[in-house]
């Protein structure tokens, strides 16, 4: 029964989560960002984005992530509107 759901699923998907949970935990404490100051950071975006459209505050996710030679800040925001006028 196992070798077919490893089958289906593929085996060490759950060690490829581990594994990129971890490297997001060290690249945090590599760059000396807190979680408080992540979520300050998500709680500004979210107030400039509120100036030029509606958006889902709860859907806000905010996210590091690190490549060869750079660091990239990746957002995701659900977008319910844009104004026509800014705010």
């Amino acid at each position: 029964m196992l070798g077919i759901l490893r089958r289906i699923w593929g085996d060490g998907a759950s060690g490829q989560v581990a594994r990129k949970r971890m490297q997001f935990v060290l690249m945090h404490d590599r760059i000396d960002i807190t979680p408080e100051m992540m979520e300050a950071l998500k709680n500004d975006m979210i107030k400039v984005l509120s100036r030029y459209m509606e958006v889902e505050c709860g859907s806000v996710k905010v996210d590091l992530e690190q490549g060869k030679d750079f660091m990239a800040l990746i957002s995701n925001v659900q977008v319910k509107r844009v104004y026509r006028h800014s705010t």
